[in-house]
């Protein structure tokens, strides 16, 4: 006959849960770095750092510079001249980690690697040339192609409704996402200078190689 006690907000502490399966995972993995050896002519190779910290702000211009390095450096340098068949840029805003990684890269771990580490100068090599104040013709484009893949088509029902669940978990809410676009839809080139600086030092890298 008692009521029960009101439900913690677990968005503002953590669910009784999180510390046993930080735990867990500390040690069945304990090393940031994996490589996996596998009988095939190509890799795919995965490397990640965290850019913000816990509780630090981030601008929805960050996946646009994500979506730019993705189109441009990744798709020109790893692709098209080095012959992986895939080569992404990826950024959560939800944990601030960004990730750069290929798919059925014909070259060298320590090629791809190398390349990945040439990102964040590549934006500020652009930055003097392409990305002018004054021209902003490329920023436009990667806002367009960032905005597309926010909002996108059309969800089916079963689509619909793991994205409603995904943003109560995240706590994300209808004002938070028109924030979110309203900053893309802002973003400079003073953005992507920032974005280059935070690939530049990212900590807690890891990395992944098959």
């Amino acid at each position: 006959g008692n009521p029960a006690p009101p439900t913690p907000d677990f968005r503002s502490v953590d669910h009784p849960w999180v510390a046993p399966a930080r735990e867990e995972m500390m040690r069945a993995y304990p090393s940031p770095n994996e490589g996996i050896a596998v009988p095939t002519q190509v890799a795919y190779v995965g490397e990640g750092g965290r850019m913000y910290d816990v509780g630090e702000y981030v601008s929805g211009s960050a996946s646009v510079v994500s979506h730019y390095l993705s189109t441009g450096y990744m798709w020109d340098v790893i692709r098209a001249k080095n012959g992986a068949y895939g080569a992404y840029s990826k950024f959560s805003d939800v944990d601030g980690i960004g990730t750069f990684y290929t798919y059925r890269d014909p070259n060298t771990p320590d090629t791809t690697l190398g390349l990945f580490d040439g990102a964040a100068q590549s934006i500020f090599d652009d930055a003097e040339a392409v990305l002018t104040r004054d021209n902003n013709a490329a920023i436009t484009t990667a806002i367009i192609g960032t905005i597309g893949g926010l909002d996108g088509s059309a969800l089916s029902p079963q689509a619909a409704g793991w994205t409603a669940l995904i943003r109560y978990l995240y706590g994300e809410s209808t004002i938070s996402r028109q924030r979110e676009r309203n900053e893309i839809l802002k973003t400079t080139i003073d953005d992507f200078i920032d974005y280059a600086q935070r690939v530049k030092g990212w900590r807690e890298q890891s990395i992944a190689i098959v």
